[in-house]
Order: C-alpha cells, then sequence, then structure tokens
C-alpha cells in the first residue's frame, strides 16, 4: 500500500515511551521505543509513494487510554491516489510498546498488510476504533 495517513498519538508521545511487564504483570517504562517509532514510520512514509505522517492529539478519546495495556497507539488508513477519499475504515494499530512491536508495524506497512489488522500480530490489534471510543 503506498497511499496511507498514519497518525501518531502525540497525547501517549508525553507518556512512558516503552513497557516492560515482569512475570507478576507490574509495568516499567522503558525510554526511546517512541523515538523509534518516529523513524520507523518517517522511513516507511518516506519510501512510500504517497504516504503522510500526522502527529496529532488523541483520537480516541480521553477514558480509552485508562482502560487499555500501556502503550504508544497509531491509526492508518488508506486513501485514493488523490488523496480526498478513504478507502479503507481506520486501523487502530497497538499499544506499541518494544522496538519488535515498531519493526511489527513498519513491516506491515512496507509489506502492504495495512489497513488490515489481522496481517498484524495480535499484540498489536487493537479492538478499540475511533468510532466506539467516541461511545
Amino acid at each position: 500500500m503506498d497511499r496511507f495517513t498514519v497518525v501518531r498519538c502525540g497525547a501517549c508521545a508525553h507518556a512512558p515511551s516503552g513497557f516492560d511487564e515482569d512475570a507478576h504483570g507490574a509495568v516499567a517504562p522503558l525510554p526511546g521505543v517512541d523515538e523509534v517509532l518516529v523513524e520507523g514510520l518517517r522511513a516507511v512514509v518516506q519510501d512510500s509513494a504517497q504516504g503522510v505522517l500526522v502527529t496529532a492529539g488523541c483520537r480516541l478519546g480521553p477514558g480509552v487510554c485508562t482502560v487499555r495495556r500501556p502503550g504508544l497507539m497509531v491509526l492508518v488508513q488508506a486513501c485514493d491516489a488523490a488523496r480526498t477519499r478513504p478507502e479503507s475504515p481506520v486501523a487502530t494499530v497497538g499499544p506499541v510498546r518494544s522496538t519488535d512491536d515498531v519493526r511489527a508495524v513498519t513491516r506491515w506497512l512496507q509489506d502492504g498488510g495495512a489497513p488490515d489488522p489481522q496481517a498484524l500480530p495480535a499484540r498489536l490489534r487493537c479492538a478499540i476504533t475511533p468510532e466506539t471510543a467516541r461511545g
């Protein structure tokens, strides 16, 4: 897929940028995952014919992030060649919590799997959509 918009959640970027869970489920922040995500997304967009990377405020709604697993969120939508109409529903990707997750997301975009979230690893297939998040 060469025509798409990727929206990186700017609100998530201000939260701890990565997470690690121990055997007891305790979550600890890890530095650097947001920076790796931004660089990976930029590279994919630059290699695409008409990809666009946008950083925006939270598109899911303020209550959603308090009930989901912590991590960075990304929205992806395919568009037509003129970039005037969407060609797919929005795919909500995340939570992106590690450099392995970043690699999976960028590979998904590079391989043309987007906007089909089923082509992502299960851990990155968010069940929340922007439409259902708003109620």
